[in-house]
């Protein structure tokens, strides 16, 4: 059973440290998610799982509950503080166990977990997974339909059907069908609908694969 709050806490400490490393041009580099900076994805890792509940349906109502609409201009609004001021805060909640009522611990894993990858890929700076906290993202996303999957630009779940992942560096697979091998991170990418490149992927499935998140 894996202690997903150590899990989450050590993923903040890592994501710290790298920050740490980062030039100052890094944090304008466009990340994964479209429309964000950096700085954007790092300030919502910070300040989203923390932020009050009646504040967060505030946001909401005055959005037109667009929950992606909200949820980027909330993180490039808190991506305009000072660097330094997201690396403390980042650091201030390395054990703090808030969220909203409506996602679970994991949920909190895995946003960090997955967003690490949008911050990283562009900066080409890679990192060895940790195993407990990929499998535990990596079960969660693949689960994942309505409707929580509004956040994505395409269900998980359906991305993934009738086909069987097989992680290649540590040991995860899921489903059943036609074959997909790649590393962990290439599986996580394509999971939650994030561009790989066409030698990532192999086996009888991958074609299909690739096609679904390309579409």
């Amino acid at each position: 059973m894996v202690d997903v709050w150590s899990q989450i806490a050590a993923e903040r400490r890592e994501l710290a440290d790298f920050l740490e490393t980062l030039a100052p041009a890094d944090w304008d580099v466009p990340s994964l998610c479209p429309g964000w900076a950096v700085r954007d994805v790092v300030a919502h890792i910070v300040w989203g799982p923390g932020q009050p509940w009646s504040q967060a349906m505030l946001e909401m109502l005055k959005g037109g509950f667009r929950i992606n609409h909200v949820t980027a201009a909330t993180a490039r609004r808190w991506g305009r503080r000072p660097t330094a001021e997201m690396i403390t805060g980042l650091r201030e909640r390395e054990h703090d166990r808030s969220h909203s009522p409506i996602i679970t611990d994991t949920h909190v894993l895995a946003d960090i977990v997955c967003h690490n990858l949008d911050i990283r890929r562009p900066l080409a700076r890679s990192r060895a997974m940790s195993p407990p906290a990929f499998r535990a993202t990596a079960d969660l996303m693949a689960s994942t339909g309505p409707p929580l999957d509004i956040v994505f630009a395409r269900s998980p779940r359906r991305t993934v059907r009738d086909l069987r992942l097989v992680a290649d560096d540590l040991d995860w697979t899921h489903g059943s069908g036609a074959e997909v091998r790649g590393t962990a991170e290439a599986l996580l990418m394509v999971i939650t609908g994030r561009p790989v490149a066409h030698d990532e992927l192999t086996g009888p499935g991958a074609a299909q694969l690739r096609a679904r998140i390309g579409r």
